[in-house]
């Protein structure tokens, strides 16, 4: 039973980690897709727990039932090779393109914070995780188990702290004033959101069904993982949600709640971010490489040191402009494939009840 628990506490852990990167922590992204959006934005965080949840899992049952453990293999028997050869490409890019997302976002962190030149933070960051995702899924588990408390730790202490500085009294006046953007736009940025995150994370779940059968390991994993994102996703917002309107002119809105509150604070969660980072940074070379060596599983090394090596030039391009142009465009494209999962775990699942 410990051994059962502990692994649910990790798969959930890695699913955090996976999602949780630099716009996340930094707050960037929360403020673009829920903050902004008032209540209706408190509303779609707290439904995103039981979204994350629910397609986690899809993802767990689809990629054992198939025996497709990786996303190339995931997606071409979730809708046929047509269809996969495109997603396949688009899924693919992304990975590579988010990789070098973070890697950017190391060095900004390490200009903006530490007052350390960018290129130190993206070498850093490249060299360690390469480091991790030599050592392939047992990598990204012990990471992410270390990684992720760490960021709900730093996450809830600045909350807490924020709280008590300023109170809540400010939250229903600004509530008040961000609840005039009606409802379309808040919905679709909350699919956009769900829907990106998940799509990018399939290549690190598939691989989790390969060695853990216990479908109900896999299910309390993925409840850890959805209820997890949804907590500090709603911690930050409220935070964000203090400070609005003037919040939404900076880059890394977390890092301007924390400014007035000490040099240690603005520290800890500098280096929260970066270990949000580097966690994303992770599972998405991991992803890429374990596609390319799919069908030479010796190559795999070999892929993980070129993947790493090519996203170091483009990590010098702007952090901000990078995240804000392909995260939210990737949603987009990502809404016919997360139907397709989603309506081949009710087959699947309608099937396996029949047979019972």
């Amino acid at each position: 039973m410990k051994r059962i628990n502990s692994l649910s506490w990790q798969i959930g852990a890695s699913f955090i980690g996976t999602i949780i990167g630099a716009g996340f922590a930094s707050g960037q992204e929360i403020m673009y897709f829920f903050t902004q959006y008032g209540t209706l934005g408190l509303i779609c965080m707290l439904l995103s727990g039981a979204v994350f949840a629910l397609l986690g899992y899809a993802i767990f049952f689809n990629s054992r039932a198939l025996r497709a453990y990786n996303y190339s293999d995931f997606i071409v028997k979730i809708c046929g090779k047509r269809i996969a050869v495109v997603y396949d490409v688009i899924i693919s890019t992304f990975l590579f393109l988010g990789a070098s997302i973070m890697f950017s976002g190391s060095g900004a962190v390490f200009r903006e914070n530490f007052k350390v030149n960018a290129a130190f933070g993206i070498f850093v960051i490249a060299i360690l995780s390469l480091l991790v995702v030599l050592r392939s899924v047992k990598g990204i588990l012990n990471i992410n188990t270390v990684i992720v408390p760490v960021l709900i730790g730093v996450i809830i202490a600045v909350f807490a702290y924020t709280i008590n500085k300023t109170g809540i009294e400010p939250l229903a006046a600004n509530l008040a004033q961000l609840n005039s953007s009606g409802t379309i736009k808040p919905i679709f940025s909350f699919i956009f959101y769900c829907c990106y995150n998940i799509v990018v994370s399939i290549g690190v779940l598939s691989a989790f069904a390969e060695d853990i059968s216990d479908q109900s390991i896999l299910r309390r994993g993925s409840i850890i993982g959805g209820l997890g994102l949804m907590i500090l996703g709603l911690l930050q917002n409220l935070c964000l949600l203090l400070f609005v309107p003037g919040i939404f002119k900076y880059s890394i809105p977390m890092l301007h709640v924390v400014s007035r509150y000490g040099v240690l604070l603005r520290y800890s969660i500098a280096l929260c971010i970066w270990c949000a980072v580097f966690s994303t940074a992770v599972a998405n070379l991991f992803s890429l490489a374990s596609r390319l060596s799919k069908n030479n599983p010796r190559s795999y090394s070999f892929y993980a040191l070129l993947i790493t090596a090519a996203c170091i030039p483009l990590a010098f391009y702007d952090f901000k402009k990078l995240v804000a142009f392909f995260y939210p465009l990737f949603g987009a494209l990502s809404i016919a494939l997360i139907i397709m999962i989603l309506v081949n775990y009710l087959r699947l699942g309608l099937r396996q009840s029949l047979r019972r």
